[in-house]
């Protein structure tokens, strides 16, 4: 009887620590978990130049901000370097954990909360690079400077002639972005949607594309998506410039003059075509030196697969669509009447 009655209590005190612990281990995890106690849903604050993780505890604990500082400043010391972070002004949602902070505040990722970026269908890299910067993900500079310097996958022509070895490349679409974001992240979160399109066009036209003709496919599809606004017409421009390819005549793009010129405008100009560039299609023979853009994924299928057609020539009507035919007389006499030439 006595035996049973020690045999119980030693079960119940075993039960009773394994429970302590438990409990232990639960508010040690809740306090690394969701370390900080905002009153509001989210807490600025700013990062000095050499200012370090320790230092950042600190203050914020002045602040009466920290639940358990000392539990952070042991977990930071087992887990974490205390180097120095990267300064600015930081903004965060009170549900942020500690690994999270620690890495944003290494990372230079000034905010928790996603910003919704929508990358047009054309955007250049420099137009790219202006919207991150607008939206607050990343300056115009750095994420160019990221472009020069990115490695380079093994689909992408590495050629020194082109004005960013990554333009093409860096797929329009909507993203999830953080502020601060690296550049080579951005580039990596873009290149990744870039070979799922693609393998979805495969799929979806049945033709298997392959890497040695991806370059061609996607310096052709920027051209289309700059020429033409229609969904409709996207078939038939190809089908032109790939008519003209094989008659050996020169693409004669105009697309391909404004990004020579680096410019966008509404005309192009006589004067404009004899910029002398590897992208200006009216002087050099064949496709331009790489892409223009970054075409959506119509205007890619548009260069997998064109319409099957006669045309050489087309010309637009000035309502949005364009007038297609392989007479030159018919072509130069609509052009007349829309530009009045």
């Amino acid at each position: 009887m006595k035996r049973d009655f020690k045999r119980s209590i030693f079960l119940l005190c075993s039960l009773a620590l394994i429970v302590l612990i438990c409990g232990i281990l639960y508010y040690r995890m809740q306090n690394i978990r969701y370390p900080f106690k905002f009153n509001e849903k989210e807490v600025s604050f700013d990062v000095k130049q050499r200012e370090k993780l320790e230092q950042v505890i600190d203050n914020l604990n002045s602040s009466k901000l920290i639940k358990n500082p000392s539990m952070l400043k042991w977990y930071i010391g087992r887990h974490f370097e205390n180097s120095t972070l990267k300064p600015g002004r930081y903004s965060f949602s009170k549900d942020i954990s500690l690994n999270d902070f620690v890495f944003y505040l290494k990372s230079g990722i000034k905010d928790n909360r996603p910003v919704k970026v929508i990358i047009p269908e054309g955007y250049d890299i420099e137009q790219v690079g202006s919207l991150l910067e607008k939206k607050g993900v990343i300056s115009s500079s750095d994420f160019i400077k990221s472009c020069r310097e990115y490695k380079l996958p093994d689909f992408v022509k590495k050629d020194p002639k082109r004005r960013y070895a990554l333009e093409g490349y860096l797929f329009p679409d909507t993203y999830s972005l953080l502020k601060g974001s690296s550049g080579s992240h951005i580039i990596q979160v873009m290149l990744t949607r870039f070979s799922q399109v693609m393998d979805e066009i495969q799929k979806d036209t049945g033709k298997q594309i392959k890497s040695q003709n991806v370059d061609k496919i996607i310096t052709m599809a920027s051209i289309v998506e700059k020429e033409v606004e229609k969904p409709e017409e996207r078939g038939k421009a190809a089908s032109v410039f790939y008519n003209r390819l094989n008659r050996n005549m020169k693409l004669q793009s105009c697309a391909t003059v404004l990004y020579a010129l680096g410019v966008h405008k509404d005309k192009v100009y006589y004067k404009d075509l004899e910029v002398n560039s590897p992208y200006n299609t009216y002087k050099v023979d064949g496709l331009p030196e790489g892409p223009i853009s970054n075409p959506g994924k119509e205007c890619i299928i548009a260069a997998v697969n064109p319409d099957k057609t006669d045309y050489i020539y087309f010309v637009s009507k000035n309502d949005g669509t364009h007038f297609f035919t392989n007479s030159s007389e018919k072509f130069l006499d609509v052009k007349k009447i829309t530009q009045g030439e």
